[in-house]
């Protein structure tokens, strides 16, 4: 059913051992914000099995990040924004960078987003690759591996900035509505 909160699912990745206090604070600010939606994190299988149970108590669900299915090889941080176009028990995934906080409900942003035909599309700067609304499909998956990997890009943000330049993007960007609800700025690095 389209818009279905158990079909809807914030992500967010915890790749190092710095990761994980961002990661977790992000979930905890959703959850302070009373989501609808259930959360989960996309972690390295470099991660300690210390931090993973750390992570397990905050967040509903846990992804172990596929390196496998990196054809590209592209850098693991930017691996992982992609990462969730393959989870396909989901309708829709809004991934967000661990070091964001939300500071209001942004639930509508699913609800607002449903209708899009893009399977990828990102909020904010169109060069930057901190929030995605992401509709999970293979064959989408599959063909940005390949365009990666013919065109030897190894950074994302690249990547999307060289396609937009041509009008061929995958991932449109929409209008940097959602600014007064999630903040970027940097969290301090844990000691």
């Amino acid at each position: 059913m389209a818009g279905d909160p158990k079909s809807q699912v914030w992500l967010t990745s915890a790749l190092t051992e710095s990761d994980v206090p961002q990661a977790l604070t992000l979930c905890f600010s959703l959850k302070r914000v009373f989501t609808c939606r259930k959360i989960g994190v996309i972690v390295s299988k470099k991660l300690t099995n210390e931090l993973i149970e750390f992570l397990y108590k905050g967040f509903d669900y846990l992804f172990y990040l596929e390196e496998g299915l990196n054809t590209a090889k592209l850098k693991e941080q930017d691996f992982v924004k992609l990462f969730p176009l393959t989870l396909k028990p989901f309708e829709m995934c809004v991934f967000l960078s661990p070091t964001m906080l939300a500071v209001k409900n942004c639930d509508h942003i699913f609800e607002e987003n449903r209708n899009h035909r893009s399977p990828c599309h990102l909020l904010r700067d169109p060069a930057r690759t901190d929030l995605f609304v992401i509709r999970p499909s293979w064959k989408v998956f599959e063909d940005l591996m390949k365009d990666l990997m013919q065109n030897s890009e190894t950074d994302l943000e690249t990547y999307i900035r060289g396609k937009r330049k041509t009008n061929a993007v995958v991932c449109r960007p929409l209008a940097d509505s959602y600014s007064h609800l999630l903040s970027v700025e940097s969290l301090p690095e844990s000691g």
